[in-house]
């Protein structure tokens, strides 16, 4: 099987970084404002001052496009792709459309991205996206306990932070939403669970302290006895062992898990269906989404 069968697909990989990003930025502005034409506005995660944020910087405060609710359906919130330095327009809204129309809730997560840094304010703002949801549930008319995250890419590591980092909220909070828990029902990393990377040491050493910092932020050594149900999606041509060592990590916690580890298909490709010049058309990999919705709905989204 070839690995695209898209025509017109343009690679990322011929663009330099300032190419990409110029281009992606473009993509998801023009998105955003398609999003807000049709109805379906952006919903500030903070009402008042999103902490950290600089509007110097250029970016949109955090918020999320929720699609029409189906009511009594859970939600899916998505978080696109792009090296926590860019948002992949290919990973958000056409992967929005396709589980909406599915039947199931979504809604794509804008969260910032560099300058700012991913610990401090990425993952914050995923951990917040749970917590918006489920302090709204009951006025959408969905399930409380029926919201997950998930991601491509660096979508996919924001995800599994969330996976690993929630707590129940603080009852003492002055702010309604932070009072509620931030604990995801299920997760999906879509080519989004990277292995363990620690610093060259130079000449090749085990160096304790930079691995002792990789792994406290590497979701898959700080998962917990209560993590949610994992969705693991991956292609050989994209790499496995990320994808299997977080598989393993489940399986050897007693973790709920559903792995997919598919032949053909690059780093980046969404829906692998080739609807535009970004997206490969992969046909036997694009079947991913379809287990995604069987798995979400097996979970009583």
């Amino acid at each position: 099987m070839a690995d695209n069968l898209n025509p017109n697909f343009v690679d990322y990989r011929d663009m330099t970084g300032e190419e990409l990003k110029a281009d992606r930025d473009a993509r998801w502005e023009a998105m955003r404002k398609e999003l807000e034409a049709s109805g379906i506005p952006a919903q500030k995660l903070w009402s008042e001052a999103t902490p950290g944020f600089d509007p110097a910087l250029g970016q949109a405060e955090p918020a999320l496009y929720v699609w029409p609710i189906h009511p009594g359906r859970g939600l899916f919130i998505l978080c696109a792709g792009g090296g926590f330095n860019l948002k992949s327009v290919n990973e958000a809204k056409p992967v929005a459309e396709y589980f909406h129309k599915a039947g199931l809730n979504a809604a794509i997560l804008d969260y910032r991205v560099r300058p700012y840094d991913p610990q401090t304010c990425a993952i914050p703002d995923g951990l917040r996206a749970v917590r918006y949801v489920r302090t709204h549930a009951k006025d959408w008319g969905i399930p409380e306990d029926k919201i997950a995250i998930g991601g491509f890419s660096a979508g996919g590591m924001l995800s599994g932070s969330v996976a690993t980092r929630y707590d129940a909220g603080d009852p003492e909070a002055t702010d309604p939403i932070e009072r509620v828990s931030s604990r995801p029902d299920a997760v999906l990393l879509l080519y989004g669970a990277f292995p363990l990377r620690v610093p060259a040491s130079g000449a090749g050493g085990y160096e304790i302290e930079a691995t002792r910092k990789a792994a406290s932020i590497w979701p898959a050594a700080n998962l917990r006895p209560d993590s949610p149900p994992f969705f693991l999606f991956q292609t050989h041509r994209d790499d496995p062992r990320g994808t299997l060592d977080y598989a393993r990590a489940c399986a050897e916690r007693g973790i709920e898990f559903e792995i997919h580890a598919f032949r053909e298909g690059p780093h980046g490709g969404g829906l692998y269906d080739g609807a535009d010049e970004i997206t490969p058309l992969q046909p036997h990999t694009a079947h991913w989404a379809e287990l995604a919705q069987e798995w979400l709905e097996g979970y009583g989204f």
